[in-house]
């Protein structure tokens, strides 16, 4: 396709702000919901786990893997609360942001795609549920591409999936540096996210 601009953002710490290190990450009041501590429990025995790699990459399903889980915690038969729990709490959306997105959109002729590791249950809730779907003309995620960032190969198949040629017309825009770094390699433009005012600097001269 043509170097028209395009614009690719992460999600959780950009689009979605309940990540680990908000002010109030989604799981802020799971121990008084749900008996379970994130930093002692959740995290090093399931989030941080290749048991939860393999769901971001689509190898596994998320409901499969956190069943196996919650066997060991007694919770099994909650699975499904549990997972509606932690969407709605993890879906503190940046409507501001969206709107500046937009109105680039709108400004440019340019397309917007999010560029994100996720598994294929969130990214339902967020695309159709939350209505991100709205304001990307695509939301490109791990589990679909078979691999996370910051591996190469996610930059390139979204890339093929975006249908650019031109790598520089990409501006490439996450929370976490060594995905910059990683979109940079592939030869994308990109930025580390540090607040909305940064970027609508940068979208003002973008495009």
């Amino acid at each position: 396709m043509s170097a028209n601009p395009v614009l690719v953002l992460d999600i959780d710490g950009v689009v979605s702000l309940a990540q680990p290190g908000a002010p109030r990450p989604w799981y802020a009041s799971l121990r008084e919901d749900w008996g379970l501590s994130h930093d002692e429990e959740l995290a090093p025995e399931f989030f941080l786990t290749p048991v939860f790699q393999e769901v971001l990459c689509g190898r596994l399903d998320l409901f499969v893997a956190l069943h196996e889980y919650f066997e060991t915690k007694g919770l099994a038969e909650r699975l499904e609360e549990f997972v509606s729990y932690w969407f709605e709490k993890d879906a503190v959306i940046d409507h501001n942001l969206l709107s500046l997105v937009d109105a680039w959109r709108k400004r440019t002729g340019g397309r917007c795609f999010a560029a994100t590791n996720q598994e294929h249950h969130r990214i339902a809730y967020l695309r159709d549920a939350v209505g991100l779907g709205a304001h990307f003309d695509e939301i490109i995620y791990s589990a679909a591409l078979g691999v996370c960032k910051p591996d190469r190969v996610f930059y390139t198949n979204a890339q093929a999936r975006m249908g650019v040629t031109v790598a520089q017309s990409i501006l490439f825009v996450d929370d976490r540096a060594v995905n910059v770094d990683g979109a940079r390699i592939c030869g994308w433009r990109a930025m580390l996210y540090r607040g909305p005012e940064s970027l609508e600097r940068t979208l003002a001269q973008w495009g």
